[in-house]
């Protein structure tokens, strides 16, 4: 059953499958949080599932068996392996989630939407620990762009997706696909499959279709760099080489802080 959220709100601190995450802090000033209309958590069923994104028109917020680390992910838009502490069970138990705002709102509002929940009916607490790491800077490349722009009016945004192409051998090509796509997005997809956190330096405002296939930094290790379990084609590209040539984009070594995320107190949900 949905919650009807009380009328006097108090301010609190504040993945697609578990694959592809998809995958921004409340700003230091900001005096009250946002939060859902309406909103049912409940324990899921759904296997494996792993389901979690903003509904069209910015009017909620949908999950489906999605586990509570993938949540977190999503709401703090952090790679899992930036997250730390907490039970074992926000790895292994699952929840859905149907949550309603009281008006059309953008994905940074539904992100900061997210979290105000985690916190309510979790009782979420996690604090911030910035470590200095090698990173990538995602940059345009020499060439320009390449990705399409998509069409502004269209306020559905799918989750970017694992592909693979497979080879004669049996061996795969891996990489990644998405329609109406943001630079925010992507770069957290790219984190994942890179091993380090990569960060936006485009400036690319709009949205895009994306299509690229590369090896992730997974595939060194025998993998496709997809989660799949396949093994990846020695000859596949790697992110660096496939990027400038399919989309346009190059991926710069530099030195930055990355945010980590410290779980310091969590709850099983109370029943809807």
């Amino acid at each position: 059953m949905a919650v009807q959220k009380p009328t006097a709100g108090i301010p609190r601190i504040a993945f697609a499958s578990d694959l592809i995450c998809l995958y921004a802090q409340t700003p230091s000033g900001e005096k009250e949080a946002l939060t859902f209309d309406v909103a049912s958590v409940k324990p899921s069923d759904c296997r494996p599932c792993g389901s979690a994104r903003t509904t069209p028109g910015g009017l909620g917020y949908d999950a489906a068996g999605a586990t509570l680390l993938t949540l977190v992910s999503v709401a703090y838009r952090v790679d899992q392996r930036q997250i730390s502490g907490g039970p074992s069970w926000m790895t292994t138990e699952r929840f859905d989630i149907a949550a309603r705002a009281a008006r059309p709102s953008t994905p940074v509002e539904l992100h900061r939407m997210l979290r105000t929940l985690l916190e309510e009916r979790f009782y979420l607490r996690v604090r911030n620990e910035p470590r200095q790491e090698s990173v990538w800077n995602l940059v345009v490349a020499k060439g320009g762009l390449k990705m399409p722009v998509h069409d502004p009016s269209d306020k559905d945004y799918p989750a970017i997706h694992g592909q693979s192409k497979r080879a004669p051998d049996g061996s795969v090509c891996p990489g990644l696909q998405a329609q109406n796509v943001s630079m925010d997005s992507f770069v957290r997809a790219l984190t994942r499959l890179m091993g380090r956190a990569v960060f936006d330096k485009t400036d690319l405002p709009a949205r895009y279709d994306l299509d690229v296939i590369f090896r992730g930094e997974s595939a060194r290790s025998g993998g496709d760099g997809s989660g799949t379990g396949k093994t990846a084609n020695p000859d596949c590209p790697d992110a660096l080489s496939a990027l400038p040539s399919q989309l346009g984009l190059k991926l710069e070594p530099a030195k930055g802080p990355v945010d980590y995320l410290i779980v310091e107190h969590v709850e099983r949900p109370s029943a809807n």
